[in-house]
């Protein structure tokens, strides 16, 4: 804590003034390993008269005289010697904290946190961190897969780095940038007279019960406005959280879904098939979130240049 000479001094804890520099610790602790003024002088790089003072500083705070001078030798008085030994414990510990935060902040520089939905933590993200990992070996890399409404809350509460995932709607406190271009397509029971087709119209579409994910709200808006412009309405929709808990309701054949192209296909098993709705355009963009004017670390930043060079490729890798 630095003192300026004319200041008065302040009451610390318990009514200890504690104001004085750590460096006139560290003077003391020269001049009594060294017993010489002009010796602690040399290795603190400063003049004789420098080290006078700082020593007489601290003896005035302490009011206790710390050394003894004589013509040849300057020796640490009994209450200098106790003052040395623990001196030398605290700022050990000091450095020990001083070193241990510095590692902190050096490991934070070489971590990021990415919150993602499930699917996308399952299917495209191992594929990115592999090859990111190639080039940076000892950078850590957390996922965190979460609902979808978890994840953008995830990142607003700054519990995570940034997100990978669609966005559809508008916020102030977060900023998205697309990557890429997903289409949606009708996944639905491959024993549904519909599905040897390739295409699926809307006046098709409008007869089938649908289950629909949450998040995709938007998605049902759009489609609604757009059956309701040619005189349809969709007979039934139901809604679910989970993918699994869809894709159970149309292995059931209770009804139809709408899945992202990467993930319809990869889940296009024997029991199902997906179909392409060419009369509407239902695509989502997928990319990156991040925190309005958020400070990134550097294994953040690094990580989300890899995003932009490698995730549309990785995203539409397989699909056809």
């Amino acid at each position: 804590m630095m003192q300026d000479d004319h200041s008065a001094p302040d009451e610390g804890i318990d009514g200890i003034n504690l104001r004085f520099d750590l460096i006139e610790l560290e003077t003391f602790l020269a001049v009594a390993d060294l017993g010489s003024f002009s010796a602690a002088a040399k290795k603190m790089h400063v003049s004789q008269p420098s080290v006078t003072n700082r020593v007489q500083r601290l003896e005035a705070m302490l009011k206790t005289k710390l050394v003894e001078r004589t013509t040849r030798r300057v020796t640490p008085t009994p209450e200098g010697e106790e003052l040395a030994r623990r001196a030398r414990l605290a700022l050990q510990g000091l450095r020990e904290l001083l070193t241990d935060f510095h590692a902190r902040a050096a490991a934070s520089k070489m971590r990021t946190v990415i919150a993602t939905t499930p699917m996308l933590a399952a299917v495209v993200l191992p594929q990115l961190i592999q090859s990111f990992r190639q080039a940076y070996p000892s950078i850590q890399i957390q996922v965190r897969d979460l609902q979808y409404e978890a994840v953008l809350a995830t990142l607003e509460a700054g519990q995570a780095d940034l997100a990978v995932s669609a966005f559809d709607g508008d916020s102030s406190k977060l900023h998205f940038e697309p990557l890429a271009r997903e289409p949606m397509l009708v996944v639905l029971p491959k024993a549904h007279p519909l599905a040897g087709a390739q295409d699926i119209t809307l006046e098709q579409l409008a007869d089938l019960p649908l289950m629909l994910l949450d998040r995709y709200a938007l998605l049902q808006t759009r489609l609604s406005a757009e059956l309701a412009r040619r005189g349809l309405t969709l007979s039934t929709i139901q809604h679910a959280t989970n993918v699994g808990t869809v894709l159970g309701l149309v292995d059931a054949g209770l009804g139809a879904t709408f899945l992202p192209r990467y993930m319809a296909q990869r889940y296009s098993l024997e029991s199902r098939a997906t179909l392409n709705v060419p009369e509407i355009d239902l695509s989502r963009n997928f990319g990156i979130l991040v925190r309005e004017k958020a400070d990134l670390n550097l294994a953040s930043t690094l990580f989300l240049d890899h995003l932009r060079a490698h995730f549309a490729t990785t995203l539409h890798a397989g699909q056809t």
